[in-house]
């Protein structure tokens, strides 16, 4: 596949959609038009999705853009590195006492809590929901019911 040497026409859209934080999709989509053009704008929007995406899938398509157009940080090719969500349990476990105290959750209900989850912290909930995919109602079933009691 040959490279476009300009700046496309839908460039702001593009940059916008990889800014994207609550929808992956959204990100990854962005991403793969953005690896047909070599523009500085591009080449800037692949570079930081290569080193700070927090969903695996779509650092890992942005790591192969930036190889695929000799990108280097401090003179080095970009690698893919281990697999890092970039939440920490104490994190995780802070919002989901959050959502439980902010939308009076006393018994756990499934689709009452991923709503106030996704309402209070989109990022997050993005990021988790594809990184456990289909474990993850399983998950946030158990880390509700492991939360600490008062």
């Amino acid at each position: 596949m040959s490279l476009i040497m300009e700046t496309p026409a839908n460039i702001d859209e593009l940059v916008k959609n990889a800014n994207c934080k609550h929808d992956w999709k959204t990100r990854f989509s962005a991403l793969e038009e953005l690896k047909k053009y070599d523009c500085q704008k591009s080449r800037d929007v692949i570079t930081r999705l290569a080193l700070h995406d927090k969903v695996f899938k779509v650092k890992e398509e942005a790591v192969r853009a930036a190889q695929a157009l000799g990108i280097t940080k401090n003179g080095k090719a970009i690698s893919l590195g281990k697999k890092d969500i970039g939440f920490k349990p104490k994190d995780i476990t802070k919002l989901f006492l959050r959502v439980k105290r902010e939308k009076n959750i006393e018994e756990f209900d499934l689709e009452q809590f991923k709503t106030g989850f996704k309402d209070i912290n989109p990022e997050m909930y993005d990021v988790l929901s594809t990184h456990k995919e289909s474990k993850f109602d399983a998950w946030v079933e158990n880390t509700f019911k492991g939360l600490p009691k008062k």
